[in-house]
């Protein structure tokens, strides 16, 4: 029997029925989604409601994966910046994805046509936390939980196997590059705002610029404890062993505005 291509009445009835529909998502393009990311198009998108992100009937987080400049912000809903972006007709820029370890594969201008991105963490879009979610005084930008995110809005999301995120899981003889815990985000600032928003090398003070404060592991990313956390600002963070740093926007902007007394604070 040759089966039609689609069910136009099928919606209807699942409506009828209190059943949401679920569209079929092929493995591979699911697979896509919670790791590097899909590029689309404004059309792909589709806004709920509730202001929610959809892409092929799965909740999405959107963010620009070429950049030019500083590091971009990712988004949760359908902001005044996504508005903004979507009337300018550069909605086409933006990546889908479901992860959620504030990791985002990122090809910077020098890096555009080789197609080797990098990974950095991402700060959540503030017109997304502050006004639309109305979150000011919750959470902080850098420290918004994308996994509570995802189990709040979508009934259906299972986070992702670690295996497909970071790869299999491999033996001591050879030992991955250490990863950062799922609450990263938060240990993170809790670490700088003990510091009280100065570097606890140089003693720079940050708290009108606090992206540029980092939270340094002293003993490896596998040691994330609160004493094993040591608050940096970049200048310094990007001096300390195998941290490769002084390429980033976030960097040279620091140097920028801060450089001349950081240089002083540190005799560089």
């Amino acid at each position: 029997m040759k089966l039609p291509k689609d069910f136009p009445k099928l919606d209807d009835l699942l409506k009828q029925m209190g059943i949401p529909f679920q569209p079929f998502v092929a493995l591979e393009i699911e697979k896509s989604i919670t790791t590097r990311g899909i590029t689309v198009e404004s059309d792909d998108v589709k806004v709920a409601l509730n202001g929610t992100l959809e892409y092929q009937g799965r909740k999405v987080v959107l963010y620009i994966r070429d950049t030019m400049g500083s590091l971009p912000k990712y988004h949760v809903v359908d902001c005044r910046t996504l508005r903004g972006m979507r009337d300018a007709g550069k909605y086409k820029r933006y990546v889908v994805t479901r992860r959620t370890d504030g990791e985002f594969l990122l090809n910077f201008a020098d890096n555009l046509s080789s197609d080797n991105p990098e990974t950095y963490r991402l700060d959540i879009c503030k017109n997304c936390l502050w006004q639309e979610l109305k979150l000011k005084y919750v959470y902080a930008p850098d420290a918004f939980p994308l996994a509570d995110w995802f189990n709040a809005i979508d009934p259906r999301y299972e986070p992702p196997p670690t295996d497909v995120l970071y790869g299999p899981k491999i033996t001591p003889v050879t030992l991955p590059v250490s990863k950062y815990p799922p609450d990263w985000n938060l240990r993170s600032l809790q670490c700088r705002k003990k510091a009280e928003w100065r570097c606890e090398k140089c003693s720079i003070d940050l708290r009108l610029t606090p992206k540029f404060l980092h939270a340094h592991h002293l003993r490896g990313t596998r040691y994330s404890q609160p004493k094993d956390l040591q608050a940096l600002c970049i200048g310094c963070h990007a001096g300390q062993p195998r941290h490769q740093m002084k390429h980033l926007p976030d960097y040279l902007e620091f140097m920028e505005l801060h450089g001349n007394i950081w240089k002083q604070l540190t005799g560089n």
